[in-house]
């Protein structure tokens, strides 16, 4: 019985994994608020694809930009001033790597970086080992922060505190 068991084990694994990579990134907020998106919400975003070559393999993507999906929650990027232009957004993937844009760096009138948050390869979802969700950043000239098995989004608030200066003089 113990070895049926023990053979079953990997099984249940990737069954649980399976589920739990199919899960929408959770968007963490600058107030504590942990949002779980819906597909509902996601789906009303307008669909992205880009075209992209790693590891020797080129794949049309097809995702969600980054700055629609953090609308839903109520996130926006227009009219940043102060030290609001220090907010972040960070990610986290599944193995704990992490890295982060600046939140201004999105907004089109600034820095118009486009962030797409993936999950469709060649028109066909995401396998077991890239996850249900990538990020993938196309104007990236080096594709450190095109990475698999997002997990978590946390939106930090402005890093500078009322009494610094603004900068201007």
């Amino acid at each position: 019985m113990a070895l049926k068991l023990r053979s079953l084990l990997p099984v249940l694994l990737l069954l649980v994994s399976g589920s739990l990579l199919a899960a929408i990134p959770s968007i963490n907020l600058p107030d504590g608020k942990v949002v779980k998106l819906s597909g509902q919400a996601v789906a009303a975003v307008q669909r992205q694809s880009v075209s992209a070559t790693s590891h020797g393999k080129t794949a049309s993507n097809g995702g969600d930009d980054l700055r629609e999906i953090l609308k839903a929650p109520g996130v926006s990027s227009e009219a940043l001033r102060g030290k609001d232009l220090t907010s972040t957004v960070t990610y986290t993937v599944m193995d704990g790597y992490q890295s982060a844009f600046t939140l201004s760096g999105l907004e089109p009138a600034i820095g118009n970086k486009q962030v797409l948050l993936i999950d469709k390869e060649n028109g066909q979802p995401l396998d077991a080992v890239d996850g249900s969700w990538r990020l993938a950043v196309p104007t990236d000239p080096r594709p450190t922060r095109w990475v698999r098995q997002v997990a978590s989004i946390v939106v930090s608030a402005p890093r500078l505190d009322d009494k610094r200066s603004s900068g201007m003089p």
